[in-house]
């Protein structure tokens, strides 16, 4: 039930007239002007909140050049995937293979799923190398994980736009060089502990894919961070 919006009298299911019983208003069409000036004001109020986003979300993508460079970058240091990152040689017993150059989605697409993970995660359990082991299923991790935050540095910044922010942006592209620094870090201390022991069960080396990765993460980041500098002092400014 609800009542007149005149009277405030109490309807019944049975009023089923567009007029009041008790004071004669139709109900439907009371107060017309006021309620058309209301809707008129939430469309506004409305319209206004979209102009502002999508106005946001031009400016925090396309504003400048440098915003456009920022975007363009995003998707640019994801070239690693097809650069050579390493090379190496395993002899062991269950498993004996050489490359010249490898690439994370040559490795991902025809190594990833063929390897014997078991067997070779029980290297780490060993008491001589199985540090060393571990560091390089570390360093293969990290890579991974890099290429993870730059897909999400992409996710980002496409969600942070609205607001005028690239605070998680700088995060991400932060972690994918740091990333990119510690992973070849710890392949080369793990091939050269390899050497000082005298056993030739795994070597290899890093290549240049490794550091055009450090360089692109690291340009991104520093796009971010200034972008995001220059978008703190637009926000101020609308406020």
């Amino acid at each position: 039930m609800a009542n007149c919006p005149h009277c405030f009298k109490q309807l019944h299911f049975w009023n089923i007239k567009a007029e009041c019983p008790y004071c004669g208003v139709n109900i439907p069409n009371y107060d017309w002007e006021n309620m058309l000036e209301a809707d008129a004001k939430k469309a506004e109020a409305a319209w206004a909140k979209f102009r502002i986003f999508t106005g946001n979300f031009k400016s925090s993508l396309f504003g400048n050049r440098l915003r456009i460079a920022r975007f363009v970058f995003t998707f640019v240091p994801l070239i690693v995937l097809i650069l050579p990152v390493a090379s190496y040689i395993f002899n062991l017993p269950f498993l004996s293979e050489s490359t010249n150059k490898v690439t994370l989605l040559d490795f991902t697409l025809n190594k990833l799923l063929n390897l014997n993970w078991g067997s070779l995660l029980n290297l780490t359990k060993l008491d001589e190398f199985g540090v060393s082991f571990a560091m390089i299923f570390i360093a293969l991790l990290l890579l991974y994980l890099a290429v993870v935050f730059g897909v999400l540095n992409f996710v980002f910044i496409l969600i942070s736009a609205p607001s005028l922010k690239a605070t998680v942006n700088c995060v991400l592209c932060a972690g994918s060089a740091l990333c990119f620094i510690l992973s070849p870090i710890l392949y080369s201390v793990a091939v050269n502990n390899f050497s000082s022991l005298g056993l030739e069960l795994f070597t290899g080396n890093v290549h240049f894919g490794i550091f055009v990765g450090i360089i692109l993460f690291t340009l991104n980041f520093v796009l971010n961070f200034i972008t995001n500098k220059s978008m703190k002092i637009e926000r101020a400014k609308t406020c």
